[in-house]
């Protein structure tokens, strides 16, 4: 069972999601390979290609402004139900060079035709530290981050960030970022985030951020290491009633219909 294949156009969707409702995806990221900040070992789409926070020598690989705005207006011409329009894809929407102007864009074309629609983002917070990324970050109505972990060991061992990626870099960015939604993915196998200290930590960072909502869930689709393991619902609920009793910070549980189950006879591929 293999990673999902990558999005293979700007715009993708509307897509009916556990917890968007119907979303239109907005992929400015590379299309023939992935490029990402992060190397993930349970992401969707498989290992990470091209690792780097710096895309200036691959822009013939990202749309244009341009490209941009008319393959977005003519989603939205012909969409008949949109509730959100997100900023997601490939890899780290953030990377792209130009990702401030094309969010004006996109708060432009929302409110023209879909006025009634959030506009919003799902990252990986690698670039969350940089000022300029925030004041992208706070036009959006919505901004879901990632955190997978409660300390640094464990951030390099599951993102495996780019070199200059730090974890408290990331903690402090996020910190400063104003209404923002943690997300957070739970896996066991041969390697986890959910042992006792694991968990533990990554509380104390959530009443560290106070985020206005912590989204956690398990492997709902192949990742790239196949070694990787779900994590049961009732565990989930644990982490969730342990998280808002000691934090205050409301977590939501978000479960597949029909979870990834790895076959354990599956061959390892990296």
């Amino acid at each position: 069972m293999s990673p999902i294949p990558l999005q293979s156009e700007i715009i993708y969707g509307p897509v009916r999601t556990r917890r968007l409702g119907w979303s239109l995806g907005l992929n400015i990221s590379p299309i023939p390979y992935k490029l990402c900040s992060f190397n993930c070992v349970y992401c969707q789409y498989g290992w990470t290609q091209v690792r780097t926070t710096d895309m200036t020598s691959r822009l013939g690989d990202v749309p244009t402004p341009d490209q941009f705005r008319q393959a977005l207006e003519a989603a939205l011409l012909r969409s008949m139900e949109i509730d959100n329009i997100t900023f997601s894809g490939n890899g780290e929407p953030t990377l792209h060079p130009q990702f401030n102007q094309l969010v004006d864009i996109a708060r432009e074309l929302r409110d023209r035709h879909f006025p009634q629609a959030n506009l919003g983002i799902l990252s990986n917070s690698s670039l969350v530290s940089e000022e300029k990324v925030r004041q992208a970050l706070d036009k959006l109505d919505f901004r879901i981050m990632k955190l997978d972990a409660g300390d640094s060991d464990a951030f390099r061992r599951i993102n495996l960030p780019s070199p200059g990626i730090t974890y408290q870099a990331i903690v402090d960015g996020l910190k400063k970022l104003e209404k923002v939604t943690l997300q957070t993915m739970f896996f066991n196998g041969r390697m986890q985030n959910v042992s006792e200290k694991e968990v533990a930590d990554w509380i104390a960072r959530v009443g560290e951020i106070k985020p206005v909502k912590a989204q956690i869930y398990s492997l709902h689709r192949p990742p790239a290491d196949t070694f990787l393991e779900e994590v049961p619902e009732e565990k989930l609920n644990e982490i969730a009633e342990q998280t808002e009793t000691a934090t205050g910070v409301k977590v939501e549980v978000i479960v597949a219909v029909q979870p990834y189950q790895r076959r354990y006879n599956e061959p390892f591929r990296k």
